[in-house]
């Protein structure tokens, strides 16, 4: 029987024929379906947020009333539409249109006006409706709003986007951030939990409780929970602008309906009526609000509202029935519209609480996916959007009387603070000098402080943009196409590996040093990584076909021989063959970016800084460029000239020099604009590129959890060798399988190797084989067919004595990823350097050339050991040592102080050091002290405690 035929019946694996179709690069007429899968909720429910979502968000706003000269002043938002990103008004461009490119490019937040329709009233009576610009929100990439929505593949090219770029993100001074999505409660359920912390939260609570989400349409969101008491009652709990309240569950029941006591007792006891302790309770419940004197609906309104209305910030007119009103509107059961149904909630949770005190019905679990829901990033957009009160900044004084829609005397308008998010909006008010004046209590004219102007409140406005919006999203330098490998599917035979390990590739695929996007030239990223060779897997799983990852490839087919050779493959260390190294294997390059502001280094107004060089200015000699900048592929060394700017009212030139220990080459250089299109070449962007070979440190891992770090490079001349004269890329030691089980390395490892033979790739998506069809039959077939080891092993031979090694090696082919952490971003050393000037000692930190700090725990090895002269020499020698004076009869570190100097004239030129407290020289010695001692005998003197050192 052909050794073969079994392997060739079997359905082939996918083939690497598409890297070599003509049409392989061209960009698709639509782009794939599967990739703007991945991103679809974020930009759906973004769409829905700004679109819908806003509407009933505004809508849900009550109006902003005050009252002024008996007249009563409200103002109502009716409408809030956000534009999509274009320039301001007398821009000088060509294209309105601002697109995500650009912003990512001279690092701006891609953004969109933010304008309101504002009914403005004058006791009930409208006088009119105002179009507000209210400020700038952020605008998610490829949702409606975005310039890119709907563009296919080529345009998408021509405005500087990957082809197949996705979206779903918000870019925020030029960083991609991202709003993660988040597990919250389930909406509007009553969800039964015992919390024993809950007991401190008053006497008689217990552990027992009723908690709700509740969530409105427009996704307003209150946590409302009925707490069970030791003495049968319950109390109603809530939020409003961040305070806990509390209220006796009664009187929010007596407040809602007009029920009698009895109705109101038989829907408690419903179902439980011959209970004597239920009623008993119930009894007791309704019983507290008669002795309030409260026994009507009305009754219990007006108490409420007198109670609440000092936290409410509701106008003064409201009668205190409105006031308790807008208190249930806004904290209770807000997700439902009617009183009515409010009452039965409540009454359907107290039931239920009760049940759970006495153990008639079960815990609900809060982590089970039942009781849980996920939190969209358009939900929690439009809830901060809320939240932050952008919306509610009226409209200001200057603009209400240009368009004289109200009269001269009604010439003061209140407006809430914005900024960060907060449920206290202070309230500012504008007069007719159109200043800003601090909060007030009553709106007396002439009592206030003035603080800013009017286009400073405008500045706050904007802090929404920046401050809120940034407190609200988790920043991700984004990998748009690699963190697609975090997805378990892309590990190769992964239901052959222990499940740790296919944890920790999830989290290394988003460490990888790959290839991440197609557009580097058009890119302003602090850094980025970039492999300079990589290639396609000759293994790989269905779904790497499915999200088409050979655009975005992330590591190396490596040739992996498993054996013990030398001892610099110890503890995960691996051995690169150095011939490999020098033909590019996992070389690799960090593109850093940085922005120089001219504007930056001149005063407010002063425009006369401009790039440039002096003619025939000797530090110069040659290296920049006649506008002051590095020549476009120029290589940077430590001390090289960098950039040059002139001062056109002085003539004076001015020389920046390169300040990195590590060479660069420029990649490319950016004039950067500002948004109205103004500015005059004083804002660049150069790119830099730093080769970044991998060198002994550095670490790399396999798409198995299996990481390593680069020990040696090993001469080829040296390393193990094949029959046939192949030499290994890496060397892995054999000791990495056993513990850690990651079988799907050694399948791989052959299934490589049958793919390299037979020019095909192979499907290692999970599942596809079994006990009765076994991956090592099929790929051992493979082998054996292409003329090899059924098992993958082969005879080596020594690279140091030639002679044949005695056992069978496993060789194959493993795809490798470079990961991204690197020996040239970590190390720190140090020899002598900056001090501390408070202490005199060394500084820390890398970035300061500081030292590494020998701590408590260090100390204590030291100790242990026993070596208290390193000890020594650690903490003091080579810390802050310093030769003191002091005075050995009183014992001062403080009193002795040097002689005055002698007059010019006079012979004697040696000083002194006396003490001021003994009026001697002779009892001076010299002792050396930590200096930070010294400094805390001084901070002792200060609080009048003395030091007295003994001096033998």
């Amino acid at each position: 029987m052909d050794p073969g035929s079994r392997w060739r019946n079997l359905p082939s694996g996918p083939t690497l024929k598409h890297l070599t179709d003509p049409s392989y690069g061209i960009p698709r007429e639509q782009q794939k379906a599967a990739l703007q899968e991945l991103t679809r909720a974020h930009v759906e429910s973004f769409n829905y947020a700004v679109h819908e979502g806003l509407g009933l968000a505004v809508q849900a706003i009550p109006p902003f009333e005050f009252a002024f000269k008996d007249e009563r002043i409200s103002f109502t938002i009716l409408d809030a539409v956000i534009s999509p990103p274009t320039v301001p008004k007398g821009t000088i461009c060509k294209e309105v249109s601002v697109y995500p490119a650009e912003c990512r490019g001279r690092r701006s937040t891609y953004r969109g006006k933010l304008t309101a329709d504002i009914n403005w009233a004058v006791n009930g009576i409208s006088k009119g409706i105002i179009k507000q610009f209210l400020g700038y929100v952020p605008i998610m990439v490829k949702s409606k709003l975005c310039n890119l929505y709907s563009l296919p593949p080529q345009a998408l090219i021509e405005h500087h986007e990957e082809a197949e770029e996705m979206g779903g993100y918000f870019i925020i001074n030029g960083i991609e951030k991202v709003i993660r999505m988040l597990i919250m409660p389930r909406r509007n359920f009553p969800i039964a939990m015992i919390r024993p912390k809950w007991k401190t939260r008053g006497p008689g609570y217990t552990q027992y409780g009723v908690s709700m989400h509740c969530v409105r349409e427009e996704h307003s969101a209150v946590n409302m929970n009925l707490h069970y008491l030791e003495n049968g009652t319950v109390m109603l709990n809530f939020i409003y602008r961040k305070e806990l309240f509390f209220l006796p569950l009664g009187f929010a029941l007596k407040a809602l309906v007009s029920f009698s006591d009895y109705q109101i007792f038989q829907e408690l006891i419903k179902g439980k009526e011959d209970d004597s302790f239920l009623r008993n309770s119930v009894s007791q419940m309704l019983r507290i609000v008669m002795e309030e004197g409260c026994s009507t609906q009305k009754q219990v309104l007006n108490y409420l509202g007198e109670c609440f209305r000092v936290k409410l910030n509701v106008p003064d007119w409201y009668p205190n029935e409105q006031a308790a009103e807008f208190l249930f509107n806004q904290c209770i059961c807000i997700h439902l519209k009617s009183s009515t149904e409010k009452f039965y909630m409540l009454c359907l949770m107290t039931r239920k609480l009760f049940a759970l005190a006495k153990g008639e019905c079960m815990e609900d679990n809060p982590d089970s996916l039942v009781n849980q829901e996920v939190l969209t990033p358009g939900q929690l957009f439009l809830m901060f959007l809320k939240g932050s009160r952008p919306l509610m900044a009226l409209p200001t004084s200057h603009t209400v009387l240009r368009e004289k829609r109200i009269p001269p005397w009604m010439e003061v308008v209140l407006i809430p603070m914005t900024g960060k998010p907060s449920l206290y909006p202070g309230l500012f008010l504008f007069t007719t000098p159109c200043r800003l004046v601090r909060p007030v209590q009553n709106l007396e004219l002439g009592k206030e402080e003035l603080i800013g102007t009017m286009e400073q409140i405008f500045m706050n406005v904007a802090i929404f943009e920046d401050e809120v919006f940034a407190g609200v999203t988790t920043h991700q330098e984004l990998f748009p196409h690699s963190l697609l490998s975090v997805i378990a599917n892309f590990i190769p035979f992964s239901d052959h590996n222990q499940s740790p390990r296919n944890m920790y590739q999830c989290q290394m695929g988003k460490q990888t040093m790959g290839f991440p996007l197609l557009t580097y030239q058009d890119r302003s990223d602090n850094k980025l990584y970039r492999l300079q060779t990589p290639q396609s897997p000759l293994v790989r799983p269905s779904m790497y076909d499915y999200y088409d990852m050979d655009n975005y490839p992330i590591g190396t087919n490596a040739i992996v021989a498993v054996i013990s050779y030398t001892g610099y493959d110890m503890e995960d260390a691996m051995i690169v063959n150095k011939a490999s190294w020098e033909r590019g294997f996992a070389h690799g390059s960090v593109y850093k970016s940085e922005f120089i502001d001219l504007s930056e280094k001149i005063k407010q107004g002063d425009s006369s800084l401009v790039f440039g060089i002096k003619p025939g200015d000797p530090r110069v000699l040659q290296k920049l460029d006649d506008d002051g900048l590095p020549f476009i592929g120029a290589k940077l060394q430590y001390g090289d000239p960098y950039y040059s700017y002139l001062n056109l009212n002085t003539g004076e030139s001015f020389v920046m020099y390169y300040k990195s220990k590590e060479n660069c080459v420029v990649d490319n250089i950016k004039v950067c604009s500002n948004d109205t299109g103004s500015g005059k070449f004083k804002c660049v962007c150069i790119t830099m590129r730093v080769p970044r070979n991998p060198t002994i440190g550095d670490k790399f891992a396999s798409r198995h959890g299996q990481k390593g770090i680069l020990s040696r490079l090993w001469p080829a001349e040296d390393m193990p060798f094949t029959e046939s004269g192949m030499v290994p890329d890496i060397l892995f030691n054999p000791h990495g399988f056993p513990s850690r089980m990651t079988i799907g390395m050694l399948i791989e490892s052959m299934a490589g190797k049958s793919a390299a033979l037979h020019g095909l790739c192979h499907d290692a998506t999970p599942f596809i084989f079994s006990e009765e069809n076994s991956a090592l039959e099929y790929f051992g077939e493979m082998l054996k067919a292409a003329g090899y080891n059924f098992y993958g092993t082969e005879r080596l031979y020594s690279g140091i004595s030639g002679l044949e090694l005695e056992a069978d090696i496993f060789i194959g082919v493993v795809y490798y990823q470079r990961l991204r952490h690197m020996v040239s971003d970590k190390f720190q050393v140090r020899t002598t350097g900056a001090r501390d000037r408070v202490t005199n000692q060394p500084i820390g930190g890398r970035n300061v050339q500081g030292g590494i700090r020998f701590g408590e725990m260090e100390r204590d090895a030291l100790l242990a050991h026993g070596t208290s002269f390193l000890l020594h020499d650690r903490l003091f020698n080579c810390s802050d040592r310093s030769v003191a004076h002091v005075c050995v009869k009183c014992g001062s570190l403080l009193s002795p102080l040097l002689e005055k100097p002698p007059p010019s004239w006079s012979a004697m030129r040696n000083r002194k050091y006396n003490c001021t407290l003994c009026n001697r020289s002779d009892t001076i010695d010299t002792v050396s002290v930590p200096y930070v001692f010294r400094y805390f005998v001084a901070e002792l003197a200060a609080m009048n405690i003395k030091v007295k050192l003994d001096v033998v």
